[in-house]
């Protein structure tokens, strides 16, 4: 038999909300407002019927060590 649980540390939860619906905007919008503190930022393009997420590093201003 297939045992279902993993064993790990428990996570560490940043942020939750629920929504109604899925609408993106709203997504990118709290996981902008959850995580930009650790320099992550979203970015959400519609090209028709599809979806675009992309996530920056705030952090990483591109220069080279």
């Amino acid at each position: 038999m297939m045992k279902l649980s993993a064993q790990h540390a428990k996570l560490t939860r940043l942020a939750q909300r629920r929504f109604e619906g899925f609408r993106p905007y709203q997504v990118v919008t709290f996981l902008n407002q959850s995580l930009k503190e650790r320099g992550l930022i979203f970015g959400l393009r519609q090209f028709e019927d599809e979806w675009e997420l992309t996530v920056y590093d705030a952090d990483d201003h591109g220069e080279e060590s």
